[in-house]
């Protein structure tokens, strides 16, 4: 039997982006959506859609503890985990592609990303990510998470010849990002990601 597949995010005021991403993310055996504090239209418009969704309240604020709430909402009997981002597109196929690339002992994934488009919508940069998982990943990090293996666990990497469109929202609010870098830091000294991050919010915030 075919394992199935679930995507899940977190949400927030996406209600511009919510039929965009319905669209894309329909070929999941199931969508779980922990909606963060939305005024708008987003839970209506994800549950009318399909998607099941939860509100929750994390505070203070940091992403690694919404992403691992948003992955507890998802049943046990989902075995392969897909976090997809409101200003995320997978290209069709991909839950195929996934199932396809599920096999031996793999616990985690990496496909393609086109993290930036020329005016045309040609893609200007591409990046490996690796966002399918099992349930022996944790979210770490308050901002620019990233996945790493809960306790006694360890990645077995697989290949998906799957592609993602990421199309950022330049509207979208930053400040939030440098203080939680701050802390970022301050959790992981030794960090080099981190620390680049940091000091390119620095450059951003003049």
């Amino acid at each position: 039997m075919r394992p199935k597949v679930a995507v899940y995010a977190i949400a927030k005021n996406e209600e511009a982006h919510v039929g965009r991403w319905m669209d894309a993310v329909s070929e999941a055996d199931g969508i779980f959506v922990a909606d963060t504090g939305s005024s708008d239209r987003t839970v209506e418009m994800l549950r009318e859609r399909g998607a099941s969704v939860t509100s929750i309240s994390i505070d203070p604020w940091r992403f690694d503890a919404a992403r691992n709430a948003a992955m507890a909402l998802v049943p046990g009997d989902y075995e392969i985990l897909y976090v997809v981002d409101m200003d995320e597109v997978p290209e069709d196929g991909w839950a195929r592609k996934i199932k396809d690339a599920w096999t031996g002992d793999v616990n985690l994934l990496e496909y393609t990303e086109v993290f930036s488009h020329r005016p045309d919508g040609a893609p200007a940069m591409t990046l490996p990510k690796r966002n399918i998982h099992n349930r022996d990943f944790v979210w770490r990090g308050p901002v620019h998470e990233t996945l790493v293996p809960a306790p006694g666990k360890e990645v077995r990497l697989g290949r998906c010849q799957m592609t993602v469109h990421h199309w950022q929202d330049e509207g979208k609010p930053r400040g939030q990002y440098l203080p939680l870098l701050e802390l970022a830091v301050a959790e992981a000294p030794a960090d080099d990601r981190m620390a680049y991050y940091y000091g390119r919010e620095l450059f951003y915030e003049g």
